[in-house]
């Protein structure tokens, strides 16, 4: 088995930073195919004993309440145990601040986890399922393992809230079990009565693959 870490990484730029998302894990250093969907693309990567699919996609807008954005990215990693070989994961989404005049904050909703960073004139959310939306997933063997149900919840998830974003340490998975792993990410000019970069993460598993065409 191969013991040699490797970091597979995207990157969005926007007014407030780089956002960097990607993974870390073992004996992978690109991608063995590509696909194209409706509302997106993926790149599938293979270790020894794991399938991981990387979908790259924008938000769609206008938004449920009709509000536009400057630009969005979100990433899912759907990630399969093909092996019974233990392999450790780490996903995440960070944003690499352009300078000390951004400032950060928690942003967190129902099922949602967020971090909101400002600057004078850029609002920039970033946002993922928290652990009771996981735990819901788990109960319905959606993407997530049935057995790790009431091993997350609303105080304690697999996912790791930074100042900047989030870091999830995937758990160790039996051979055939699956889990999705999302991050959104949008930024629009800064204004105070208007939440749409907020309302843009806060999205679902199903309607995310309604709108990308993944089935």
């Amino acid at each position: 088995m191969t013991t040699q870490k490797t970091k597979i990484e995207r990157e969005f730029r926007t007014p407030l930073g780089i956002v960097r998302c990607g993974f870390f894990c073992c004996g992978v250093d690109r991608p063995i195919e590509t696909k194209k969907y409706e509302n997106g693309s993926s790149e599938i990567f293979k270790t020894d004993g794991h399938k991981i699919e990387v979908v790259s996609f924008k938000i769609r807008v206008p938004l449920y309440n009709g509000d536009t954005l400057t630009d969005s990215f979100g990433w899912i990693f759907r990630i399969e145990k093909t092996a019974e070989l233990e392999e450790k994961f780490e996903t995440y989404c960070l944003l690499d601040k352009s300078n000390d005049e951004i400032t950060f904050d928690t942003a967190t909703g129902e099922h949602l986890d967020a971090i909101q960073a400002d600057n004078s004139e850029w609002t920039l959310h970033i946002g993922t399922e928290d652990g009771e939306i996981l735990n819901s997933r788990a109960e319905n063997d959606d993407w997530f393992p049935p057995r790790l149900k009431n091993k997350v919840d609303f105080y304690q998830s697999i996912t790791e809230m930074k100042q900047n974003g989030f870091m999830t340490k995937i758990p160790d998975l039996n051979e055939g079990e699956k889990i999705h792993i999302q991050y959104l990410t949008a930024y629009d000019k800064k204004y105070e009565q208007k939440v749409n970069t907020w309302l843009a993460v806060d999205e679902f598993k199903r309607k995310l693959e309604n709108w990308i065409g993944l089935w």
